[in-house]
């Protein structure tokens, strides 16, 4: 059993107070909620999962009326919980973790951080929204992600169980491993072949490598073995491994842009990093001009570095 009040004192209070919002308004109509007072935004009619930038952690979750989605209709229990089967984004269940959206509800659901769920109920001209209340992400199969919803009294079942699933004509996955002693060697060969990966096919990385004289473009780190061929819109085959569509990184950098918390000013090139970055110490590299290449057609691309700052919400 998880109890409600101890899983939001872990949060930041920013975090609280906007889940808080919605703890509030459990089961009532609402139309579209406005800002918080501190001008925390609540949800985006952009996406169905409000990922905020300021957080690793996704938000909220939306259902529309007439959603190309197959969301399952919400079972209420009679001790007030409830269970609700919400399609991720992206209609290919392999492509989950392509979306940084379906990633905010895989750490959700890895930490135990609960969620709000809205459901629209009517349409323009007065949209209104059913506030299912706070859950906890008990799982996903085929696509689904499966929230459990706590009772009134704070009490969630958690996880969920297998039989949700089956009872739903779905087939679970484990939740997200988690590091244990005896899998060290194991552990160590995946971290050598992550490695790999992550500095980039050889030829992709040793052009991006000649490129940018070995440096970093945005620390103008010079180890080596700490820099990576980092796409910059997701590998999708042979012609994604353009210098146009790369940037040599340090190591944590390249892992800060491919979360989507750090990205780049296509008309100043300058970095641009996310808010909750703002007081850590990657704070300085804000506004700092990108190391470009000599050669303009090593340079990176202005319309994909546009995509990955759309993509990121920065």
């Amino acid at each position: 059993m998880e109890r409600l009040q101890a899983l939001l004192a872990t949060l930041p209070e920013k975090h609280q107070a906007a889940l808080v919002w919605f703890l509030d308004r459990a089961g009532t109509e609402q139309n579209w909620p406005e800002p918080l007072p501190d001008g925390t935004i609540l949800a985006t009619k952009a996406k169905g999962i409000y990922k905020p930038s300021w957080s690793r952690y996704a938000l909220t979750i939306r259902e529309t009326i007439g959603s190309p989605y197959p969301d399952r209709d919400p079972k209420l229990r009679p001790d007030g919980s409830w269970s609700y089967f919400y399609f991720q984004e992206n209609r290919d269940a392999a492509a989950r973790d392509s979306e940084f959206t379906n990633r905010g509800l895989v750490a959700c659901w890895r930490d135990k951080v609960p969620v709000a769920v809205m459901r629209q109920v009517s349409e323009k001209p007065r949209s209104t929204y059913r506030i299912l209340g706070l859950a906890l992400v008990a799982g996903w199969g085929d696509g689904y992600f499966v929230f459990e919803g706590f009772r009134p009294d704070g009490q969630s079942i958690g996880r969920g169980s297998a039989a949700d699933f089956r009872q739903a004509g779905l087939t679970p996955v484990a939740p997200p491993e988690e590091f244990g002693l005896e899998t060290m060697n194991d552990a160590r060969e995946k971290i050598l072949a992550s490695i790999v990966r992550r500095q980039g096919q050889p030829e992709f990385r040793r052009r991006l490598l000649d490129a940018y004289d070995g440096r970093c473009a945005i620390t103008e780190c010079d180890v080596v073995d700490a820099l990576e061929a980092a796409h910059i819109v997701p590998y999708c085959g042979p012609k994604s491994n353009h210098p146009s569509n790369g940037l040599l990184l340090r190591a944590d950098v390249h892992t800060l842009f491919d979360l989507g918390l750090v990205s780049i000013d296509a008309d100043a090139m300058t970095v641009v990093i996310a808010p909750r970055l703002a007081m850590s110490v990657y704070g300085e590299l804000s506004g700092k001009p990108l190391r470009l290449p000599t050669a303009t057609d090593l340079k990176p691309s202005r319309p994909v570095l546009d995509q990955h700052r759309a993509w990121a919400g920065l």
